[in-house]
């Protein structure tokens, strides 16, 4: 099976295995890639601990996994990045997902996503909905 994430590859070898924490995603787009791919999956635990722990409260898991299961999650269209490389501390990510909600209307949620990196590892900060 592809990825969710629409990046070609089979989710075993893209997304998967950052959802079962057997590896850390090494660059802020690989961590959007793979919250997109949780969403899609259903793997709420995911998002919850790659969110930062400072915006982490600010996000309610139970309305999360609500809207992750009621809709159909159809593609993943990245837009640009700023920085979020292996020796950045910070990155942005600018995002489309392509969705349908639970009465299959389509939907886009278009974002502008900070991410954080400490000790190694990236957090998703906050967004800004366009």
């Amino acid at each position: 099976m592809k990825c969710f994430c629409c990046s070609d590859i089979d989710f075993q070898k893209c997304c998967q295995p950052y959802l079962l924490g057997k590896m850390k995603a090494p660059t802020a787009i690989v961590l959007m890639r793979s919250r997109y791919s949780a969403y899609a999956s259903h793997a709420i635990g995911y998002i919850v601990k790659t969110t930062h722990p400072s915006t982490r409260l600010q996000y309610n898991p139970i309305e999360m996994e609500n809207w992750a299961k009621e809709s159909t999650w159809q593609k993943l269209e990245v837009i640009s990045t700023q920085a979020g490389n292996l020796n950045d501390s910070t990155g942005k990510v600018e995002f489309k997902a392509y969705f349908l909600d639970a009465q299959q209307k389509p939907h886009i949620h278009h974002e502008f996503s900070n991410f954080k990196r400490e000790n190694g590892e990236w957090f998703f900060v906050d967004g800004k909905v366009n």
